[in-house]
């Protein structure tokens, strides 16, 4: 007698049994390759960015120009049937607390994409993370030389580096007939990036700093770096400073006598210093990435301002809202059937894609999105021209 004969089964058990087996090996690898963060009515997406602390206000102000248009999108159904669902930590302008934020939005989270990360060191932190997962990580809110030297296939940004932003500054001195050019800047990984753009754009021109003194981003101490850079007695300094770290070496400069003219980078942050310095914010040049919030002459900013209503304009906030845009575009073009492939690719393709007077040209091996650099000057009654 046969094993099989043996077995009390009805006939066709066997039958049904592989059928089942079939399908299940067929459904499991489908399940097992479903995409980290994508729903069937929402996409979560993953960001650490700094809310508290003496670096706070340029990502709290990044952080409300995004959810300004995300919620736009979410009230209106979303994208392709999905709410967007942005997963935001404060990391404190902290690399390590950065670090440990993206594990929990790729692994507790599962998140699709990285989103909006704010500083040099936090993206630098971040990003090993997003390469090994696979992450999409579109507009870090840093123009660090280093993000871009060795491209990466998931890091999308929106900005122009430092290096362009410190070769407009540099130019615009040298066409003054300016060359007693000093540098501050913030010992930190954005500063010392901010270091390195600006003596490459010195040496464009063939010219040395008259000086160079750092400022820690923790005590904010800056009267030995005042007191470095005076030695000198520099026509113009550039500040190679962010958040609070601008205001204390403008305030300590103007309290010891005879300051220069200042010149910032974009995230000098220009309405920081205009509400801490008063009128003695008078004079100081920021370089912008983004048009004046302030100026409906542009078809981006009017949009802008129209969602911000009765708020208060900034030039993160609108850098926020027009990262939010580009992602939701992303998105969109992706499809119902969205992976972080197809993401990429949608992003790849944004090619002259115009916001409204404001353009985005991304395409396979060019990750940087914008060109647009302008200097905003502000005057004694707080206002800016730009």
């Amino acid at each position: 007698m046969s094993l099989f004969a043996q077995n009390s089964h009805p006939p066709g058990f066997f039958q049904r049994v592989g059928l089942a087996v079939l399908l299940m090996s067929t459904l499991l690898p489908l399940h097992a390759a479903a995409e980290p963060g994508v729903g069937t009515d929402t996409v979560v997406i993953g960001q650490s960015v700094v809310l508290s602390g003496p670096m706070e206000e340029n990502g709290i102000q990044y952080t409300r120009g995004i959810r300004l248009y995300l919620d736009q999108v979410n009230g209106k159904g979303g994208v392709n049937g999905r709410r967007i669902q942005l997963v935001t930590l404060d990391d404190a302008y902290d690399p390590k607390r950065a670090e440990e934020n993206t594990r929990k939005l790729l692994q507790e989270h599962q998140a699709f994409a990285l989103f909006g990360y704010a500083g040099t060191g936090s993206t630098l932190a971040a990003l090993p993370l997003a390469e090994k997962a696979g992450s999409p990580f579109l507009a870090p809110y840093s123009g660090a030389d280093v993000l871009r030297s060795k491209p990466s296939p998931v890091l999308f940004h929106l900005r122009p580096s430092y290096g362009n932003e410190m070769n407009k500054i540099v130019e615009h001195l040298v066409t003054l007939g300016i060359q007693r050019i000093a540098l501050a800047y913030q010992n930190d990984n954005f500063g010392k990036a901010g270091q390195k753009s600006f003596e490459d754009a010195m040496a464009r021109f063939k010219l040395k700093p008259t000086a160079v003194a750092a400022i820690d981003p923790i005590n904010l101490d800056a009267r030995a770096t005042v007191a470095a850079l005076r030695l000198t007695d520099p026509a113009a300094v550039v500040l190679a400073t962010a958040g609070q770290g601008t205001v204390a070496v403008v305030r300590e400069y103007q309290k010891a006598g005879n300051p220069p003219q200042f010149f910032g980078l974009s995230v000098a942050s220009a309405a920081l210093l205009r509400r801490e310095l008063g009128g003695n914010a008078a004079g100081i040049v920021i370089a912008q990435v983004v048009p004046s919030p302030w100026s409906r002459g542009s078809g981006v900013v009017r949009q802008y301002r129209d969602a911000l209503g009765n708020g208060e304009p900034h030039h993160a906030s609108l850098e926020g809202y027009i990262a939010a845009r580009v992602l939701v575009e992303g998105l969109r073009r992706s499809g119902k059937d969205l992976t972080r492939g197809k993401f990429i690719a949608a992003l790849e393709n944004l090619r002259q894609f115009d916001l409204g007077d404001y353009t985005i040209d991304f395409r396979p091996g060019q990750h940087s999105g914008s060109a647009f650099i302008d200097l905003s000057i502000l005057r004694g009654d707080g206002q800016f021209i730009q």
